[in-house]
């Protein structure tokens, strides 16, 4: 994520050197310490831009014992499954009338109708009606259409020249050359279900019954019963890949864990958004017919839903105290997980800490990241400029910027590479920043009813938090600016912002304002009342009593002390009506205080010429003797 600005050749931030970021890793590395599981909660935008990324492996490489589960290969880099259909009488599997075994058709790979592979000819592989099995054309190795090898001639062995392998005559169990067994001219392989399978016993003068009759038709084997495939036999499941990296199998993963004998139990790493969608398993995401588990619905993240589960109990069962258990850090979109699942480890699951990137990131955390943008170090170069000056605006652009982006780091790096500080430009800069970052739309951001934030995300905001629509900003909730500000690309035409949309965007301005200002018009005053003890023209307890609003009860015997208390207006009325005799120069920084006291006041916004005077005044005012 380290990357150098291109406009200002400034490097930016690590997110990991970020005061908020250090501190939600500390807090997942404690509790990891503790021997608690750690599922992390992240936001979409997070995963696309690589923050969540970087985020688990901070987590993750700060333990000393750990397994990170890579994710799984893609379906490219998997290569073809192997086809696992039955045969058919014209077609493909084991054997075939006139095709192949393992082939299609006249074709393929373990056999080959016309020619190579296993077995060639005219027939089949194993065992075909005029060829032979394992054999070629009409010769033979293992057996031989017309003539040898294993077995040979009209009746029994391993193929026979018109009958089959194992067979007699013109039946077959094994195979048969006019239907059944392994292979079939124009039926099946393997299969009936109404008949019982034919042995083949020799004649050796015992009559055993079995009471099976055969009368006169030609019996069938059963079909081999096939293992369906399920999520501890997926090569590239989840608990397949995790005992890769314990090298043991799929099922004995979750015991190497818990194992006794095991020395220092690791941290298993999961980025739950690389793992696919999983069948079967987990909680589904809605009541109703066939959604439960086990109705062959694809649930998002049952696979870690199980490995917690299955850990859980595992650690149960084995009695391991806390400092001994190997432990999960599972960091997750919301929507990579059972809905349920946060909740439910929440409350108790597995003894598992569930953080959320809720507030993680405050106003100093926004103001670090966009700091080597806009301070470019102080001018030494001697030319003639005000170095405090400019340092109180670069301070209120930096705030500025800081107050409308919020957390949302990659819009306030645009933000301050894109405005050149100008009130009147802010907007159409905001536009142009929205346009050109990923940003959620305004229906993702459901009404906000109140204003205080929770350790975490209500049931009703968690999707517009996800979406990066409600954010937590300073422990209020919040609406992302993109919500309510259009975007407008720098080559299409720019949107006539509405009220509302002014009448926000100037109460953020104001505030940012207010924020670096009111330290130095306070400051300035203080000056201002102490330079004002020399050039009074009433005594200063006459003066007090004539001009103080409300005058501090507890100063009433030092009438000193509750002049140096006045307000800026108050030093004002007495200067105009002459009780106080201002130099020219400090009653024009104190009118020019009045007035931009009175317009934050009011949560309005200071013009840039009135800024730039009052930046030139401070300035200045600090120059002069007190």
């Amino acid at each position: 994520m380290t990357r150098t600005e291109p406009r200002t050749g400034a490097r930016a931030v690590p997110p990991g050197d970020l005061p908020g970021v250090r501190a939600q890793l500390r807090g997942v590395t404690a509790d990891l310490a503790a021997g608690r599981n750690c599922l992390w909660l992240v936001t979409d935008a997070m995963v696309e831009s690589g923050l969540a990324d970087e985020l688990y492996r901070g987590a993750l490489f700060g333990t000393p014992v750990r397994v990170d589960v890579p994710p799984p290969p893609s379906p490219r880099a998997r290569g073809p499954e192997p086809e696992r259909e039955p045969a058919t009488g014209e077609g493909d599997g084991w054997a075939a009338g006139d095709g192949g075994a393992r082939a299609d058709g006249h074709g393929g790979a373990w056999a080959d109708g016309e020619g190579d592979g296993w077995a060639t000819g005219e027939g089949d592989g194993w065992a075909a009606g005029d060829g032979g099995a394992r054999a070629d054309g009409d010769a033979g190795a293992w057996a031989d259409g017309e003539g040898d090898g294993w077995a040979t001639g009209e009746g029994d062995g391993w193929a026979a020249g018109d009958g089959g392998a194992r067979a007699d005559g013109d039946a077959g169990a094994w195979a048969d050359g006019e239907g059944d067994g392994w292979a079939d001219g124009d039926a099946g392989a393997w299969a009936d279900g109404d008949d019982l399978p034919y042995l083949d016993l020799s004649d050796d003068g015992f009559d055993l019954d079995l009471g099976w009759s055969l009368d006169a038709r030609a019996p069938r084997v059963p079909a081999p019963r096939t293992e369906q495939a399920g999520p501890r036999h997926d090569p590239h499941g989840l608990l397949a890949r995790l005992a890769k990296e314990l090298s043991v199998d799929a099922d004995e993963a979750v015991a190497t864990l818990v194992d006794p004998g095991r020395g220092r139990r690791p941290v298993v790493g999961i980025r739950a958004w690389t793992e696919p969608d999983d069948h079967d398993g987990g909680t589904s995401p809605g009541p109703g017919p066939g959604t439960g588990p086990g109705t062959g619905t694809r649930a998002r993240g049952a696979a870690v839903e199980r490995l917690f589960r299955l850990l859980a109990a595992a650690v149960k069962d084995a009695g391991l105290p806390p400092g001994e258990r190997p432990r999960l850090l599972v960091v997750a979109r919301l929507r990579d997980l059972p809905e349920p699942l946060p909740d439910e480890l929440r409350h108790g699951l597995g003894d598992t800490a569930v953080h959320w990137w809720w507030g993680a990131l405050g106003r100093l955390d926004t103001a670090t990241a966009v700091a080597p943008i806009l301070d470019h170090g102080p001018d030494t170069s001697g030319r003639d400029r005000d170095p405090l000056a400019e340092r109180i605006r670069r301070a209120v652009r930096s705030e500025t910027v800081v107050e409308i982006c919020g957390p949302d780091l990659e819009l306030a790096r645009l933000l301050a590479l894109e405005w050149d500080g100008a009130q009147h430009t802010l907007g159409a800069a905001v536009g142009r920043c929205l346009a050109a970052a990923p940003t959620p739309v305004p229906s993702a951001c459901p009404p906000l009813r109140r204003i205080g934030a929770l350790l975490r995300p209500g049931a009703e905001l968690r999707q517009a938090w996800a979406a990066g629509a409600v954010v937590s900003w300073e422990g209020r909730l919040r609406a992302h600016v993109g919500v309510w500000h259009p975007a407008a690309p720098a080559d299409g035409p720019q949107p006539a912002p509405d009220g509302d949309v002014r009448a926000r965007l100037t109460a953020l301005v104001s505030q940012a304002q207010q924020r670096v200002l009111a330290p130095w018009i306070e400051e300035a005053r203080q000056r201002l009342a102490v330079r004002a003890l020399g050039h009074l023209n009433r005594p200063v307890a006459t003066l007090v009593a004539d001009y103080a609003d409300r005058p501090p009860a507890y100063l009433g015997g030092d009438p000193e002390r509750a002049f140096l208390e006045l307000q800026v207006g108050e030093l004002l009325r007495a200067h105009v009506s002459g009780a106080l005799a201002l130099p020219p120069r400090d009653a024009a920084l104190l009118r020019l205080l009045v007035t931009t006291r009175n317009v934050l006041a009011h949560r309005s916004v200071l013009y840039d010429r009135t800024l730039d005077e009052l930046c030139g005044e401070l300035s200045q005012a600090d120059l002069r003797a007190a």
